[in-house]
This record gives C-alpha cells, structure tokens and sequence, in this order.
C-alpha cells in the first residue's frame, strides 16, 4: 500500500466520533465559536475532521510529519484548522494559547508526567483536557463478535486492538480529578472498505496479512453482510478533567484580604458619617447664633 493511499485510509476508515460527542461537548462543556482547540493525534484527526467547523480554530498537532503534511493538505479549505508536526510533550506551542485540548490514544504512548506539564503550559486557566478513545464493543451474534474473534486468532496480544487507559494512569494525569462518559458508535463497511479497514490497521503496525487471513474475512464477510455491508459497533469512551484549575490557595489569599480590608473600610464609613453629622450640627449652630434677617417691606 503506498503512503497516499495509507493516509487516505487511515482518515476515511477510522471510526468517526458520533455527533452526540458533538453535541456533548458543545452542551455540557461549553464548547463554541471563541474556543482553539488542539487536537493531539498520532494518525488520527477525526476529532479535527468533526470540530473545525464549530469552533475559532483547531490546531492539529500529530507526532508523523508525513501525515501532518496529508492533513494540512486534506483540509486546505478550511481557514480556521491549523496542522503542525511536534510531540505531546514538547509542543512549541504558545503558552497560554489553547482554551481545550484533545488526545486520542496517543495518550499511552508517553509519559503522563511530562505530558501534563507541557498541556499546563499552553492551556489557559481552567481549560478541560479530554481523552477520547473507541473500543469495538464485544456483542453477541454480531460481526463485531465475530471480527474480534478473527483478530485474537490471527493476532495474538492484541496487537491491532487499543486498550483503554488504567485508572491509575489517569489519576496521575487528571490531578484534579476526571468524569468518564460513553456514547455509542457504529461504522458501516463494504468488502473494499473492511478489506482496507483491517490491511491498514497491519500496516500501522508494520505486520502483513498471514496466509489465508482475507479469504477468511472475506468469508466473514459474506455471513453477516446486508446489502453488501457489514457494521462494527463501538464503545467511544470520553475522560475529561479540568487543567490549571483554580486553586483554593488564591481564594484563600483573597479571603484573608478582604477579612483585613473590612475593619478599615468600616472606619472609613464612620469617619464620612461622623463628618456628615459635624457639619450638619456645626450649620444648626451657626443659625442659631446667626438667624438670617428677616425682609422688610
């Protein structure tokens, strides 16, 4: 497979986030046409493909240069999508410039640490980091099912499947605590499709199919199909979790500010008061000692 048709595959058939993402994070996390989003990715891009036309800017930032190069080709057209080569830990990305960011499963692949810290830099204050992630969900009777038994038969350690992130790496990275959501999603695949889908997948991991693999799944293919397709069904699971959160030290630093100010402000307000009250009585004085003359005709 060469390299274009590779990149082609790999944005075409990997499995689109569904709208009700979407619709989650512009309901529930604010998300709008003020945001720039970074969306951080190996070979991915699917969250850029879906956001950029609903916020200010998506910046791209994938870890291949020959894929950045595809995507900034591939979305020429969109004026507010931005494309860059660099890595999750060391962006050279503006600090202070990115009000929410995204990472795929690119997230397993480096050190969580060093990772929030470079997320620290460049996000503004109280900007949400999310992690999106799609599993194929293991259904009974369903191709689903069926293709997930092919993969661990010709595939051991599941070499093709991405695993979930662990709790423990979670914890580490959202110091401020993590939500967990999940939405159903589904892909829909004709026999060129599925045969592309799964040769793709091999080639990101540098494998090629073993004897007999595409005969078999084209005969897998053939049991399950309706109207020449076939569908996966996936699991897209959102952990999300707030970044350079405010800290309850500077609410308290604020709180012993004011506690100090207020005696002070009081005694500022008793002395206008008091001096009100001064001239009001220093003026009933003086009218008594000098009444106005009265008019004579």
């Amino acid at each position: 497979m060469n390299e274009v048709n590779f990149y082609e595959n790999i944005f075409e058939l990997s499995p689109q986030y569904p709208l009700t993402v979407l619709e989650f994070l512009k309901t529930e996390l604010q998300l709008g046409k003020k945001y720039v989003v970074m969306d951080v990715h190996t070979q991915n891009g699917q969250l850029s493909k879906l956001l950029h036309k609903h916020v200010h800017l998506v910046c791209s930032l994938s870890s291949d240069p020959q894929y950045h190069v595809y995507l900034k080709d591939k979305l020429k057209g969109a004026p507010n999508f931005l494309s860059l080569n660099a890595v999750p830990i060391l962006t050279n990305v503006e600090e202070d410039s990115i009000d929410c960011l995204c990472i795929d499963e690119t997230f397993s692949q480096y050190d969580v640490l060093r990772m929030g810290i470079e997320f620290e830099r460049i996000l503004r204050l109280n900007s949400y980091v999310l992690l999106l992630q799609n599993k194929l969900l293991d259904i009974p009777k369903t191709f689903t099912s069926a293709y997930l038994a092919f993969i661990n038969k010709k595939h051991k350690d599941d070499e093709l499947l991405a695993s979930l992130p662990k709790k423990e790496r979670l914890d580490v990275f959202y110091k401020n605590g993590f939500v967990q959501q999940k939405f159903k999603n589904q892909q829909w695949l004709n026999w060129s499709m599925l045969e592309q889908y799964y040769q793709t997948a091999l080639e990101k991991e540098n494998q090629s199919p073993s004897s007999n693999a595409l005969v078999e799944l084209k005969e897998l293919f053939e049991a399950f199909q309706k109207d020449g397709q076939v569908h996966l069904e996936y699991q897209t699971y959102l952990y999300y979790g707030l970044f350079n959160h405010s800290v309850p030290e500077i609410s308290l630093r604020k709180s012993i500010f004011f506690n100090i100010l207020r005696p002070v402000a009081f005694a500022f307000y008793i002395l206008v008061k008091a001096n009100i009250y001064f001239w009001k009585a220093l003026y009933k004085i003086k009218e008594k000692l000098f009444p106005r003359s009265s008019s004579h005709k």
